[in-house]
């Protein structure tokens, strides 16, 4: 059988996502029927959107074949920072907190540019840090002042049946879905983890384009952030840290190559929401915590082991 038909033969990684999405959710509806109500619908979608947001800013680090592992210290400082600023500065707390995000971002990109170390060794530097800082902003959970609440229903509120963190997760998709296909920067971040030399040899700034998906990362981060200390009224330096893995996740699981180079936002959104409707769907139907975890792991190994290009890697360490 020649390339060609090797190549016709496989399956999209998107449609095998799809296809698990739509399989855990027969299996979970068959196992506990109130896996469907309202009221647990709305808790997936509050997770799939904090999932959703983090994940659309990882995905573009991953396209260009980097990763980044200081989401979770970037989503801990941002709030602690959102829940310091909102007595005294009221509405101007999101767009500050969303700021800090985005300069962490930078930061990531221009010492991964600058210093040419691998990407997992400068964020799990820089995630350090930024959970440090929060820690010298709060060492103890800082909760929202009561005066702040109606506030948070920008977030946390409904209209339509649905809660306004959908609507804000919906949007902020939207943004990274434009950047991703509707821009050069978008384009050349798929180019540049299709092939970094090949990028480099067609006059793309390689320097300058890794540094904006790292930015990218930390403003996706900012608004996960955000998201996450307003559904808990509170934020603290060690809020975000689950996020490192279930960022990475959420954007392999949806069938982005850890390679880099193939994949995107679109796969993102599905595999937050697989993220989230396994982990409630285990939780609706009694599976053990502790079987959970190797669930898990076991499903995040099989989405790498599909979507992994194998071919841009000669040697496996």
């Amino acid at each position: 059988m020649n390339a060609h038909a090797k190549q016709r033969m496989q399956i999209p990684a998107i449609y095998i996502s799809l296809s698990m999405l739509i399989l855990f959710l027969v299996i979970f509806f068959i196992g506990n029927p109130s896996f469907f109500k309202r009221y647990n619908l709305l808790t997936i979608g509050t997770s799939a959107s904090i999932l959703l947001a983090v994940g659309l800013g990882q995905v573009f680090t991953i396209l260009t074949g980097g990763i980044d592992l200081s989401v979770g210290g970037i989503m801990s400082l941002v709030s602690v920072i959102f829940m310091a600023l909102l007595k005294d500065y009221g509405l101007l707390a999101f767009p500050i907190a969303v700021a800090v995000g985005v300069v962490a971002g930078f930061v990531n990109g221009y010492l991964n540019s600058q210093l040419k170390i691998p990407s997992f060794i400068t964020t799990l530097g820089t995630g350090g840090i930024f959970v440090s800082v929060a820690y010298m902003i709060s060492e103890k959970p800082l909760s929202a002042p009561t005066a702040s609440f109606k506030m948070l229903d920008i977030v946390n509120g409904m209209s339509l049946g649905l809660k306004h963190i959908m609507f804000i997760a919906a949007a902020i998709f939207i943004i990274f879905y434009i950047i991703q296909r509707y821009t050069v920067t978008g384009r050349n971040i798929l180019l540049m983890g299709s092939n970094e030399k090949m990028c480099w040899l067609s006059g793309v700034n390689v320097f300058w384009i890794r540094i904006i998906a790292f930015t990218l990362s930390g403003l996706g981060s900012g608004f996960a952030g955000i998201l996450l200390a307003s559904t808990l009224y509170s934020g603290y330096p060690t809020i975000g840290n689950v996020y490192i893995l279930n960022s990475i996740a959420t954007v392999v699981v949806g069938g982005t190559a850890l390679t880099g180079g193939a994949g995107g936002v679109v796969n993102t959104l599905i595999g937050a929401l697989i993220m989230s409707v396994l982990n409630n769907g285990m939780n609706v139907i009694g599976i053990d915590v502790y079987a959970q975890q190797s669930i898990l792991g076991a499903m995040i190994i099989i989405a790498v082991a599909v979507s992994f290009d194998k071919k841009k890697v000669t040697v496996i360490k």
